[in-house]
């Protein structure tokens, strides 16, 4: 897999930039602090975000829609592929929102088409995807509130396809790092949480979530085993809030992955005590601890003269769940930190696995129209049945936000991911520096549909 796991390794930078931004969004978080949201407000996030343990029943109807196109160029040099990779795309999209007193919806879809030039060959590779989303918030009774949010996305970029999710790590996503092979792919996540709040100062909460993930042999090289995953999962949790500044709560969390039908199959239980403190208004700490267990099923096999014979085995262990956030803010300026320790999906690669996930992420707005942010990671997956397969990387980024109009955006920014420990079979082990330079330009346009 020499020859095709540069773009591994490199891809993983593809969609970090674009999405550690939507996880941690940061943007504009000084400029809006002040303006009130219409519709319904979540009464409780958990433990993604301090929940208010507010609803908001007075609110204005209002709807909008937004059109939007980006159009980008990234160039990719990996260290161990003879020359780089330059990827041209264009990505025009569609967004319907609602605010009602009691109801927010959204829907939306992109499609795109993208073409690619490798230097050591000579002709361009037309390349096609597309993603949709739709959500609601509903305030269905004074105590009650339902939120549900399912997005999906099908690509065929072999830039695009290896999915990397670099936000701060928390309870509910302890391993923001999802890699798919070089494959034509669909991804399609949801979840849908009911939540009572019971007092002022006591919430609970039910919600469920469901993931799959899907590759075909298109544009395929080389195997690897755990890249089909159906997940689904299930978090009961409790939260009272002691003062104005800290909240504790408990929680019972399960979670079924099942790697390629059957190939492995795995029971997560998790039992986590947890703690919000607000260290200032603008300064808040997260954190959660508590006992896991897993069961495993894995069907491996085994050659023997003239055939392959499947024997399956059964692992078990009690493991500790851990992990913190930190998150600051400023007139100018935005920090986040995290991490976390869990057994969770290794991202496609090595299946079951001991996630320990590093990152933080710093954003400055150096003047009205210029944004600065630089952000890095760590990751290391251990696997849970086979020891000697890891999988370890570190990522460095740095980029510049500028506003030509209310519109229109320009953005630049530059990647840089040392793979420095990998024994995963079937991948190409060893230390690698890859780099990605990535400019691009979207546009912008809302408008209110009115009442």
């Amino acid at each position: 897999m020499k020859t095709s796991f540069g773009p591994v390794v490199i891809s993983v930078l593809v969609l970090w930039a674009a999405c550690a931004e939507a996880q941690n969004n940061p943007d504009n978080a000084d400029t809006t602090a002040t303006q009130a949201q219409v519709g319904p407000q979540p009464a409780f996030i958990y433990p993604d975000a301090t929940p208010s343990l507010d609803f908001l029943s007075e609110s204005l109807e209002n709807s909008s829609i937004t059109l939007g196109v980006s159009s980008g160029i990234v160039y990719y040099n990996y260290g161990y592929s003879s020359g780089g990779v330059t990827l041209f795309s264009v990505v025009p999209s569609i967004r319907i929102q609602q605010f009602h007193p009691k109801l927010v919806w959204h829907i939306g879809y992109g499609a795109g088409f993208s073409t690619y030039l490798q230097s050591n060959t000579t002709p361009y590779n037309n390349l096609f995807t597309q993603n949709a989303n739709a959500g609601l918030l509903w305030q269905f009774a004074p105590h009650w509130q339902l939120a549900a949010d399912d997005s999906y996305r099908f690509t065929s970029n072999p830039f695009d396809s290896y999915i990397t999710i670099h936000g701060t790590p928390t309870l509910n996503n302890p391993n923001p790092v999802t890699t798919i092979p070089l494959t034509q792919y669909k991804l399609n996540q949801a979840v849908v949480s009911l939540t009572n709040q019971l007092t002022k100062t006591d919430a609970l909460s039910f919600s469920g979530t469901q993931m799959l993930r899907e590759t075909t042999t298109y544009n395929l090289v080389n195997s690897v085993p755990f890249y089909n995953l159906i997940s689904y999962g299930g978090i009961a949790s409790y939260q009272h809030k002691l003062s104005p500044r800290l909240s504790l709560g408990a929680s019972y969390d399960y979670n079924s992955l099942d790697f390629s039908h059957g190939l492995q199959r795995s029971g997560l239980n998790t039992i986590s005590l947890t703690a919000d403190y607000s260290i200032r208004p603008n300064m808040t700490i997260a954190g959660w601890i508590g006992p896991e267990y897993t069961s495993i099923k894995t069907i491996v096999g085994i050659p023997v003269p003239g055939q392959i014979v499947s024997v399956t085995t059964r692992t078990s262990r009690w493991s500790t769940s851990a992990g913190a956030n930190y998150v600051w803010r400023a007139q100018r300026n935005v920090f986040s930190a995290g991490f976390a320790r869990r057994v969770w999906d290794g991202g496609g690669i090595i299946a079951t696995s001991l996630v320990t996930t590093v990152n933080g992420d710093y954003r400055r707005m150096l003047t009205a129209k210029l944004d600065a942010l630089a952000g890095a990671g760590y990751l290391h997956d251990t696997s849970i049945t086979a020891t000697n397969r890891t999988y370890g990387s570190t990522y460095f980024r740095a980029g510049l936000d500028y506003k030509l109009t209310r519109s229109l955006t320009v953005r630049g920014d530059y990647a840089f991911v040392h793979l420095g420990e990998s024994s995963a079979f079937l991948i190409h082990s060893g230390t690698h520096n890859d780099n990605r330079l990535n400019v691009s330009i979207s546009y912008s346009w809302n408008h209110p549909l009115g009442r």
